[in-house]
């Protein structure tokens, strides 16, 4: 990243195993024997209680809940699809989960009184995997790479979704959104020359393109920190993470800090979770000496533990969720397929 002021307290610190308070989690446990590809998803369903899914080596979408101490059984629903999925809680207690089917429909399965529903399909012509975040409460947004390069999103009201519209831009990565914890959904994406996009979607209205810089690959990864604050993270051309905050203010590029470094040496991003008000805890899978072990960060308000060893091994990106308890739940796909997941801290 070229940006390196921030209004974090950052304390650079790369992938070593140091001794913090904060760094007390459990031990790894199995998911189940299913085996799976790609990044899982995970949002909370209630307290000390999420849902899951991740694509199948079938490539159908498979999903699971967690009760705080042990999982239940991966279901595979009907259905092909050629992305990653993307989970969210509508505020109301139901979980939605959408992926890109494989003829770049939205396909979506809801989570309801502990039921997952029969996967449907929104017409879309989406060209990444999709990204949802509630919106208000019953109300969920999703969007993705459009065929033109820019975004495609849609809103689901509670009752039916909207055509998907574009928004002219140019992406080169798939977006991350997420809610705002203030009636709207901020979304970044990479452009060209890796650059950093971001956008608000509030009042039913997009507020505009704001370019807050850095050099960043793979995916951008957006979480709420405060009501109406988020927070991004991105994995730079070093493998080190970088941390950009948006304020909550007027949606101006000023009211985001520069990009600053987390250290460390991962396989892809980071995955980022407010398990409390105003703290956030992150998962990461090492690289290189590290040797694709789970590693975690956790800002407690002021400032960064740094990167402690928590164990276990994985590939790509974890999912971490927070359970609702003060604490946080983060899912690794192994590199046997298998998933296992750690709660902390």
């Amino acid at each position: 990243m070229k940006r390196t002021a921030a209004s974090l307290l950052i304390l650079w610190v790369g992938l070593i195993s140091i001794p913090s308070a904060w760094a007390s989690w459990g031990s790894f446990i199995s998911t189940g024997s299913a085996t799976g590809i790609g990044n899982p998803s995970c949002a909370p369903v209630s307290s000390g209680h999420v849902a899951c899914a991740v694509r199948s080596n079938k490539s159908a979408v498979m999903v699971n809940t967690f009760n705080g101490t042990s999982w239940g059984t991966w279901k595979s629903l009907t259905g092909t699809v050629s992305s990653d999925p993307s989970c969210t809680n509508d505020g109301t207690g139901k979980v939605y989960c959408a992926a890109t089917a494989s003829n770049g429909d939205l396909q979506v399965t809801v989570l309801s009184s502990g039921v997952w529903s029969a996967p449907t399909n929104v017409t879309a012509a989406l060209y990444s995997a999709p990204s949802c975040a509630q919106y208000t409460a019953g109300q969920v947004f999703c969007a993705a790479r459009s065929a033109a390069g820019g975004l495609t999103w849609s809103v689901y009201n509670g009752t039916a979704w909207s055509a998907f519209a574009n928004l002219s831009t140019s992406t080169v990565s798939a977006p991350s959104c997420t809610s705002d914890d203030n009636n709207g959904v901020i979304c970044a994406v990479f452009t060209t020359g890796s650059a950093t996009l971001v956008n608000r979607f509030a009042a039913g209205k997009w507020e505009g393109f704001l370019n807050v810089g850095g050099i960043a690959g793979g995916q951008p990864d957006c979480s709420f920190w405060k009501a109406g604050e988020v927070v991004c993270f991105a994995k730079s051309y070093t493998s080190g993470i970088y941390v950009s905050v948006f304020n909550g203010g007027s949606w101006v590029a000023a009211n985001w800090s520069a990009y600053s470094g987390l250290g460390g040496d991962v396989n892809d991003n980071a995955s980022c979770t407010t398990q409390v008000t105003g703290e956030l805890v992150c998962g990461a899978i090492g690289v290189g000496v590290y040797n694709n072990v789970f590693y975690a960060n956790v800002y407690n308000g002021s400032s960064w533990s740094g990167w402690n060893k928590v164990g276990g091994t994985g590939v790509g990106t974890p999912a971490c969720t927070a359970l609702g308890t003060g604490q946080a739940v983060c899912v690794v796909m192994g590199i046997n397929n298998k998933l296992t997941s750690v709660v902390g801290p």
